[in-house]
């Protein structure tokens, strides 16, 4: 799906722009892990509809 790919796309945007103004280091962690998880969900509910469209 073209939209959840942009809003991942998005996610990582914003996360390299959060990331150069050299927050500290453990809410980097904290923001970064949080990007992969939305991530990851984005990416399951992707090929969730990718299936079911399928089928």
């Amino acid at each position: 799906m073209p939209e959840i790919l942009a809003i991942i796309t998005a996610a990582h945007e914003a996360y390299r722009a959060f990331a150069a103004t050299e927050p500290d280091k453990d809410i980097k962690v904290a923001v970064g892990n949080a990007v992969r998880f939305l991530t990851a969900d984005l990416t399951s509910a992707a090929e969730l509809v990718a299936t079911t469209r399928e089928g």
